[in-house]
C-alpha cells in the first residue's frame, strides 16, 4: 500500500487526467468515473495537499472497485484507462 507515498491532489490529478473523472467542488471532491455514459464508480477525495490516511486510501480504491494493489498500479501509471474499463464489469457494487 503506497498511501503515505501520494497526497490527495495527487490522486486527484490522476484520476482526472487518467480516468476523466470530473471533481464537483464542497467540504471534499467529489467525482464519478462514466463508462458507456453511465455512472460506473464514484471517488470522494479529501481536500489539502495532505498524505492520505491508511483507511481514507483503502476507501477510495473500493469505490473506484479496485483492491489496493491495483489502485496503487492505477497512481503508479502502471494501470491504464483500457485495463481499468476491462475490469469494472467483472466487479460486483460495493
Amino acid at each position: 500500500m503506497d498511501n503515505a507515498k501520494y497526497h490527495s491532489q495527487d490522486i486527484k490529478t490522476c484520476c482526472e487526467r487518467k480516468l476523466d473523472i470530473e471533481f464537483r467542488s464542497g467540504k471534499e471532491f467529489n467525482g464519478w468515473f462514466v463508462l458507456n455514459n453511465k455512472k460506473a464508480a464514484r471517488v470522494t477525495v479529501p481536500k489539502g495537499r495532505k498524505p492520505v490516511p491508511r483507511g481514507t486510501y483503502q476507501n477510495m480504491a473500493k469505490q473506484l472497485k479496485l483492491e489496493v494493489s491495483e489502485f496503487d498500479e492505477l497512481l503508479s501509471c502502471t494501470l491504464t484507462r483500457e485495463e481499468y474499463e476491462r475490469l469494472l464489469p467483472d466487479r460486483p457494487l460495493r
